[in-house]
């Protein structure tokens, strides 16, 4: 990972420079939520610059203590850096089962490009695909009012763009892939996220960003889904724990190329979003599984926009909680709107509601 390991990037909290105002933001998209013990919703994505990827890109972290019917300013932001040569990108968020909030994001290490190199470069600037690594802060008095967040950590190679997955036995694997091998990439800890393994395990479906989630069967073994180009969402399975994985292949769920959800609820039942269309972005959709992932009884469409995208969930005390993007080079929008089990299987699921929006769009 060459440099990724020894440079984090400067955190910043609670921050005032109007750099990061809301008004000036020309992208922002990627969103992530996680819902603590006590309640508080803290809702994530990346802004900054025109586009992704940009140097000027940055992660921030909000959060709600009335179900989101109001929203506190930035709490932390995690920034790039030109001096620094560090990009950052794709913050995702997940409370671990004993109460702790974990803040992941991907940096990048950069290096200046030289006139007429061949590689990819953005701003001046070569975007390192093989330097990509997963960084992780934990936070373990998320419900307070002065949270504290523990020191940035390297925790692994490539990208986590999904919740960690803890097994019933203590367990947790997190799907953090790279990029540049032909199988699924992933990360195992026995010790509650203190140190992990990385692994890797079947065959790809085609995939330019694999963003693999998962979930643990009635019968203890995981089904993994993952993004593909243009083969629907792609499945593997592991029967031991996650020490070894079928080849992916063709879940028979159709969606086009970019990330959906997948978790079980409290009530046993499976929770899936995606966008129900099998190659355009639209169409968001939230489905209920009452026989553990083979069909999908209970299928709302919540969104049936263009450019709808990036759903993430969290669900605290019989609520699910959740937020996607839409146009995040145009109108930019972070939406976000929470709904009970009953609300989507009697078709009254509520209308989403524009969190933030990009700064050209502000009135």
């Amino acid at each position: 990972m060459g440099n990724a390991e020894l440079i984090a990037c400067n955190i910043l909290s609670r921050p005032s420079d109007p750099i990061y105002a809301e008004r000036i933001r020309q992208f922002q998209g990627c969103p992530t939520l996680a819902v603590t013990p006590g309640g508080r919703i803290y809702l994530g994505w990346y802004s900054g610059g025109t586009r992704e990827p940009h140097m000027d890109n940055y992660n921030l972290l909000i959060y709600s203590d009335d179900r989101g019917a109001t929203w506190s300013q930035p709490l932390l932001i995690i920034p790039s850096s030109r001096e620094r040569l560090v990009h950052a990108l794709d913050i995702q968020l997940w409370t671990a089962p004993n109460g702790d909030l974990h803040v992941y994001w991907v940096q990048n290490n950069v290096e200046v490009a030289q006139p007429g190199d061949p590689r990819f470069t953005v701003d001046g600037f070569v975007m390192a695909e093989r330097q990509h690594a997963e960084w992780r802060m934990i936070c373990r008095n998320p419900d307070d009012t002065d949270p504290v967040f523990g020191q940035p950590v390297c925790l692994d190679r490539g990208f986590l763009r999904c919740k960690p997955l803890a097994l019933h036995d203590g367990r947790w694997i997190q799907f953090n892939y790279d990029q540049t091998n032909d199988r699924y990439g992933y990360s195992i800890s026995d010790d509650a996220g203190n140190t992990y393994t990385h692994r890797y395990g079947g065959r790809k479906v085609d995939t330019w960003f694999d963003e693999a989630m998962a979930y643990e069967r009635l019968d203890g073994s995981i089904r993994m889904l993952a993004r593909t180009k243009s083969n629907g969402i792609a499945e593997s399975f592991s029967y031991d724990r996650g020490e070894t994985w079928t080849d992916g292949a063709p879940s028979g769920i159709a969606a086009p190329d970019t990330r959906h959800y997948i978790a079980r609820l409290a009530s046993g039942r499976l929770l899936l979003i995606y966008n129900d269309h099998p190659n355009t972005r639209t169409n968001m959709t939230v489905c209920l599984s009452e026989d553990d992932g083979a069909t999908w009884k209970y299928k709302r469409c919540i969104d049936a926009r263009g450019g709808v995208s990036y759903p993430d969930a969290d669900e605290h005390d019989g609520r699910i909680y959740m937020t996607y993007d839409r146009d995040r080079n145009g109108a930019g929008e972070i939406l976000f709107l929470s709904f009970t089990e009953a609300d989507l299987i009697n078709d009254a699921l509520p209308v989403p509601q524009v969190i933030s929006k990009n700064g050209r769009n502000i009135k």
